[in-house]
């Protein structure tokens, strides 16, 4: 990549690193005095109306990704007409969608019953459903911003965004609960925090592009019928992408309990935390991956494939590892024993988060190469298993089974599938070579889940020893991809990356 390029992504991720760590450590504490003050049936409610409010974005059409691919070519030639005409009319869309979905939202209301499987008051479930639906329906206001900042490699000024105001919001948290153990309190914190989050996005965007003052957007500067025949692939893939991502916590809750589904969520928001991290790298690669594609260097773009590749099994494998061996140690001394899940489930989250990061290089690149269209049949089908997998399994197994469904619902339709559609519309190459690296990654994540078995059968629990365990585990990994990887030229590049950041930090500190 350019050098302004990868000084763009270094900065977003940095950037983005440091708003993950303190909001962490303010979650954790928050989390810890949530339960504390308030039963696990609030907990169950925020993790099933955050599932059921995803699963009403579905009107969003799949947007997000999409603004930004129509803004990659434009923000690279530095076309600011046909920039600030997309800007707008995606914010016409976007307007429209918050009402649409608020409608929606609406008319919901009188079925949530069947979905609830909660001792609360059915008047107070509601309410607290209004404003998860009020703030999930502001932050549209700003999607169109977002995306253009992502375009811009600008995303560490959302970062900064969000690290100023989630950090004032857990302060809100601890200080609503503690104080008062009010659940309503503690959602209009939220929807304060979403809306002043909005507020600042487009004060930001208008003085850092001036462009956008301009009223008189030409509408003839962009391909209106490209982009409505991408909304409807996107749509259709959407479809499928959210059944797959969103309904587990409405399955648990109908299947299971709500209660159970505030149990998982305490695993979810330790496996969401270390994603935070992943997403940060992959939001600032994507845009980069984007930039490239823009430009048509598809060799180039197979090199960065590879290195990416080598990069995210390596994450997947320690960190898939890690959270099996070592999550229900960290819930006990964070939480106590009356929130653990049984090692089956520990294992099906641990499971699902290996596979969705071994892939990840799959999407992201096909998404940054406008693939909607080629995808959108695959997803639907990818859902109906899951689906299917998750009522059969959740009935035999319960929540192992839903969590382990939608991993089995992946592997027998995306995980093969979409490789090929990759290699061959965009590398145009044979997707064999990716199998044999796959094939490869995947022995060495059991080499290296092995040899951590046996290190941590030797070490007692303990918060010391879950941060020694998690070093050994990182240790170990590395080592077993260094030696099985080291001839590989994504490995040489690696090193070559390396080499060149502890150089720049060497030369800093002189």
């Amino acid at each position: 990549m350019p050098a302004s390029r990868s000084k763009n992504a270094i900065l977003n991720i940095v950037v983005g690193w440091g708003t993950q760590v303190a909001i962490l450590v303010l979650t954790f504490v928050s989390r810890r005095i949530f339960v504390k003050f308030l039963s696990t049936d609030y907990l169950g409610i925020n993790g099933l109306y955050s599932n059921i409010l995803s699963v009403l974005a579905l009107a969003e059409l799949g947007l997000g990704h999409l603004t930004q691919y129509f803004l990659y070519k434009p923000v690279l030639e530095n076309d600011y007409k046909k920039i600030n005409a997309t800007v707008k009319y995606f914010k016409k869309l976007y307007t429209f969608i918050a009402i649409v979905v608020f409608s929606i939202g609406l008319a919901l209301i009188p079925f949530l019953r069947f979905v609830i499987n909660s001792n609360l008051k059915q008047n107070e479930l509601i309410i607290y459903y209004l404003i998860f639906l009020a703030n999930s329906c502001v932050t549209y206001f700003s999607a169109d911003k977002i995306a253009l900042l992502a375009a811009n490699q600008d995303n560490r000024l959302t970062k900064y965004i969000t690290l100023t105001l989630n950090v004032g919001l857990q302060f809100a948290h601890i200080v609503v609960l503690y104080i008062w153990h009010n659940y309503i309190i503690y959602l209009l914190a939220t929807l304060a925090s979403t809306i002043l989050n909005v507020v600042i996005t487009q004060m930001i965007c208008r003085r850092r592009y001036l462009y956008l003052k301009e009223k008189d957007a030409n509408p003839e500067a962009i391909d209106k019928k490209n982009i409505v025949d991408s909304i409807k692939s996107t749509f259709v893939y959407k479809i499928g992408a959210t059944v797959i991502n969103n309904t587990d916590n409405i399955l648990i809750s109908i299947i299971v309990s709500t209660a159970m589904v505030g149990f998982y969520s305490n695993y979810f928001v330790v496996i969401s935390a270390i994603q935070g991290f992943l997403s940060i790298i992959t939001t600032s690669l994507i845009s980069a991956v984007g930039n490239l594609s823009a430009e048509g260097r598809a060799n180039r773009s197979h090199e960065i494939f590879n290195l990416m590749l080598l990069f995210y099994n390596f994450i997947a494998s320690f960190c898939g590892v890690s959270f099996f061996f070592l999550l229900n140690d960290f819930i006990l001394l964070w939480l106590g024993e009356k929130y653990l899940l049984d090692q089956w489930t520990v294992f099906a989250i641990s499971f699902s988060f290996y596979l969705t990061n071994a892939i990840s290089p799959v999407w992201m690149f096909r998404e940054a190469n406008g693939l909607f269209g080629k995808v959108k049949y695959l997803l639907l089908i990818t859902a109906a298993f899951n689906i299917v997998f998750s009522i059969i399994l959740g009935k035999l197994f319960g929540i192992f089974g839903i969590l382990l469904a939608t991993s089995l619902a992946r592997i027998v339709t995306t995980v093969w599938y979409e490789p090929k559609i990759l290699f061959k519309n965009v590398f145009e190459k044979s997707c064999m070579f990716y199998w044999i690296k796959q094939a490869k990654y995947i022995v060495l994540t059991v080499v290296g889940t092995v040899t951590c078995f046996a290190a941590n059968h030797f070490l007692p629990h303990s918060f010391v020893f879950i941060i020694v365990k998690g070093v050994s585990f990182f240790a170990i990994f590395c080592m077993v991809f260094s030696i099985f990887c080291m001839k590989d030229q994504e490995f040489e590049e690696v090193k070559k990356i390396i080499s060149r950041f502890t150089k720049k930090i060497k030369q800093g500190r002189g």
